[in-house]
């Protein structure tokens, strides 16, 4: 009784307090048995006091057998989470897709493609086939029946400030074949100005009794952003 009452007036407390890593007993037995440590964590890949701890099958000790030789490379034990693979994921955007459009002038379906995408060029391409339900609507063809369209769409940056832009359609059907081309010019004035400018030229290869028919068409336009 007298030596548990002197153990416990001479011992420091802070070796009679309980360590986080072995709670039920004091840490002067903790640390006695192995059970706990009193070096901070180590985080990183190298730490330094690592030549303090146990080896293992993976640890090399003796040096090289000669000075200048290489020594082998020795497997190393990765941890489970850092051995574990995990599959590659890009959020890019599909080059191809479908094409499928009603409306009370026609039906059509289609694929698409975009052949050229870069930070200064884009260049896609659509083609498909479809019925038209109302002649000329929609820049469509002289009369109702079987049809087949394509599409061109080219977005070209010219400059820091200028964009070029280009759609051409195509639809033939069982009497004539539609054209329409729209090439534009947009150019950043200022960062709230911007000039839109639209050529458009429609051709219809029925017009004037079949030889052909072209309308031109031109706008110029000063937009301001608030």
């Amino acid at each position: 009784m007298l030596a548990a009452l002197w153990l416990a007036l001479a011992t420091p407390p802070v070796f009679i307090q309980p360590l986080p890593e072995s709670p039920g007993e004091p840490a002067a037995l903790a640390l006695v048995a192995g059970r706990a440590d009193l070096r901070r964590p180590c985080y990183q890949l190298v730490c330094d006091d690592a030549g303090w701890g146990a080896p293992n099958r993976f640890t090399r000790i003796q040096p090289a057998r000669a000075p200048g030789s290489v020594d082998p490379l020795v497997a190393s034990r990765l941890p489970a989470l850092a051995a574990r693979r995990y599959p590659l994921y890009s959020p890019a955007v599909r080059r191809d897709w479908r094409v499928n459009h009603g409306s009370h002038s026609r039906f059509t379906t289609g694929f698409g493609y975009e052949a050229i995408r870069t930070p200064d060029t884009s260049v896609k391409l659509e083609f498909g086939t479809g019925y038209r339900l109302r002649p000329y609507a929609d820049h469509g063809t002289a009369a109702e029946g079987l049809i087949a369209r394509g599409r061109l769409e080219l977005r070209q940056s010219i400059a820091e400030r200028a964009m070029l832009t280009q759609n051409l359609l195509v639809e033939a059907g069982k009497f004539n074949t539609t054209t329409r081309q729209v090439i534009g010019l947009d150019l950043k004035l200022q960062p709230q100005w911007t000039l839109h400018s639209n050529f458009e030229l429609r051709h219809d290869s029925a017009g004037n009794g079949g030889t052909g028919a072209t309308d031109t068409e031109g706008s110029l336009h000063l937009r301001y952003r608030f």
